[in-house]
This record gives C-alpha cells, sequence and structure tokens, in this order.
C-alpha cells in the first residue's frame, strides 16, 4: 500500500519535506522517519540515500527536498532544521530585500513540483510576488489577493511578466495542495507559479522581506501581505505595503516597471494608498478612510470652485454707478 503514495509523488517531482535521522547505515544510506505531506505522502519511516553525501547524528531533525522517484528515494540538500515556526522576522540574521535589492537565493517548489530557483527563475521578466497560505479563512486578505493574481493573468503578457505567489504554512501546503489552490483560480503555470519549500527555507524567505506571520489557530496567521515588484533584472522596483492595492493601479506600475505605458491616474493611485497607509502608522484601514476622506474633500472643493466659476460667467457682477 505504502507504493501507491509514492507512485503518486513521483508525478511531482520533489517534495518539500521534514523528517527525523533515526541511524545512518554503512552504505551512506539513513533511516529516516519523514513527517506527512498533506495530500502527498503519509508519515513513514524508511532508508533514503542523501545527496550530497552527510551524516547526521541519530535524534537529528532535517529539512530537505525528496525526490521519490528513484527506486532507493533521494533526499537532496538534507540540512539541520528545527520544525517550521512562524513569527516575527528576524532581520539580524539574514540580509533584508529593500528597494533596489536582488531576489534572494532559494530553492522553492511549484505546483506542479518543479524545482524554481527563485534568484533566476524569472530573469527577464517583471514579477510580482507576495505571501499567502491556501487555508486562509479571511476572504478579504489571501483569496482576495490570489483573486487579483487571476484578474492580473489576464491582462499581462507570460513573454514579459510573472506572477508568483510563496506560502506562509510549508508544512500544509504541499505542491498537490498548492495545485488544487492554483485550479481554484484558474492559475497557468506558465505565468503564475504557486510556491513552497522547507520549513527552513520559507522561514528564511520571511526574515528577509521582513515578512510577519503570527499563528492565531493550527491552521491561521495573522501576517503581512505586502507585494514586491522586480524588475526583470531581478531587483525590486517597488513595495506595496497593503493588501488593499486595485488591480488595475499594481497592472500600470507593473506595466511602467517594464518599460511599457502605465496609466498614471492608476500608478498615482497606488502611490497615494501607500503613502496614506505609512502616514497611519501601517494601519491599512485608516490608511485607505484618511485617503478617501482627502479625496472626497479635494473633489467637493473642485467642485465647489467649478460651481463658483460657472456663477461668475452666468451672473457677472455688475457696475453700480455712483
Amino acid at each position: 500500500m505504502l507504493m501507491i503514495p509514492i507512485l503518486a509523488a513521483a508525478l511531482f517531482g520533489v517534495i518539500p519535506v521534514h523528517g527525523l535521522v533515526i541511524a545512518n547505515l554503512a552504505d551512506r544510506t539513513a533511516i529516516v522517519r519523514t513527517n506527512a505531506v498533506p495530500e502527498m505522502l503519509p508519515a513513514q519511516i524508511r532508508r533514503y540515500r542523501l545527496a550530497p553525501p552527510a551524516a547526521f547524528r541519530s535524534g537529528t531533525t532535517i529539512d530537505a527536498l525528496l525526490d521519490p522517484s528513484g527506486r532507493l528515494p533521494v533526499l537532496l540538500e538534507p540540512i539541520a532544521a528545527s520544525s517550521f515556526a512562524p513569527g516575527l522576522p528576524d532581520p539580524g540574521r539574514v540580509v533584508v530585500v529593500q528597494l533596489g535589492s536582488m531576489l534572494p537565493a532559494a530553492e522553492l517548489v511549484d505546483q506542479n513540483g518543479r524545482l524554481v530557483r527563485l534568484q533566476s527563475a524569472f530573469a527577464g521578466k517583471t514579477l510580482l510576488l507576495s505571501f499567502i497560505f491556501t487555508r486562509c479563512p479571511d476572504r478579504t486578505l489571501c483569496p482576495a489577493i490570489s483573486g487579483k493574481f487571476a484578474y492580473l493573468q489576464q491582462h499581462l503578457d507570460p513573454q514579459r511578466f510573472a506572477l508568483a505567489e510563496i506560502t506562509l504554512d510549508p508544512p500544509y501546503d504541499s505542491p498537490a495542495i498548492l495545485r488544487d489552490y492554483a485550479g481554484e483560480y484558474g492559475a497557468r503555470s506558465e505565468i503564475w507559479k504557486l510556491l513552497t519549500g522547507t520549513g527552513s527555507t520559507i522561514k528564511r524567505l520571511l526574515d528577509e522581506f521582513e515578512i510577519s506571520s503570527m499563528r492565531v489557530s493550527s491552521s491561521n496567521f495573522l501576517h503581512d501581505d505586502r507585494l514586491f515588484i522586480v524588475t526583470p533584472a531581478g531587483r525590486v522596483a517597488d513595495v506595496v505595503d497593503s493588501g488593499a492595492w486595485g488591480p488595475a493601479a499594481v497592472l500600470a506600475q507593473a506595466r511602467s516597471v517594464d518599460g511599457l505605458a502605465g496609466n498614471p491616474f492608476e500608478r498615482l493611485k497606488l502611490a497615494l494608498i501607500a503613502n496614506a497607509i505609512t502616514f497611519c502608522g501601517g494601519s491599512q484601514f485608516a490608511g485607505i478612510t484618511l485617503l478617501e476622506l482627502s479625496l472626497f474633500t479635494l473633489f467637493t472643493v473642485i467642485a465647489f470652485l467649478g460651481l463658483w466659476a460657472v456663477a461668475r460667467v452666468l451672473w457677472p457682477k455688475r457696475n453700480v454707478p455712483s
């Protein structure tokens, strides 16, 4: 019975796993107990080849990318690692991604089980990158971001642009889970990648991109929802700090970053929202409320001045004889 999930998993290519080393064998293989991978593999104990060869002490927990395609499954790039734990970013341990920074190096896995090297996979394309998790219960957060990505997918040329969402929940969001999620939004893999990775890789990326992710239940997180727009050369050109961005505004900004014509009014709206949220101390609700109030006041003043100008034309001031 064990071979059925193994064969099914092999169709995906590589699978991020977390496990516990039980023993090292004389032939430089290891007995490892790996955790269950949702919709892909049960928790199991078996012999693996490690590539590159490594000897971990018994009782060491490790992260690796599982290649189940051969007769003897291979754990690729195994490293000692604790279980994934979300939390506040720790920028002191990494080089933080800022405006002008290159994308960091990371080996991730997409919804089809294909290896994706973040630093090079999108070279030559303008990339829109965000962080989500598939179990998000709030329709105004991750589902809304994915819905807006679905809109962008329909309006961007896959030869020039790419979309990527990285999971905040790697123990659950396996490649198979991400494939189902991609199907819900009609994601086409030639332009839109849903990405997962080992817990240690995802935690490092959260630190590098300064994404907070706080667990509030076994299946829910409170997290930042930044959007990163990256140039074809791999440098971060823009950071949108709120998930409240409008798809038309981001479309215009992405086209501008790519060197194409972008609607200047939509780009202005994107900048105004970002500045309003920053002014309000990072509060998305307060920032958007302030922006809407400011725009309402501005339009009211413009309308009043327009009416006043019309009134001056229709009823010019008459000279009263002395």
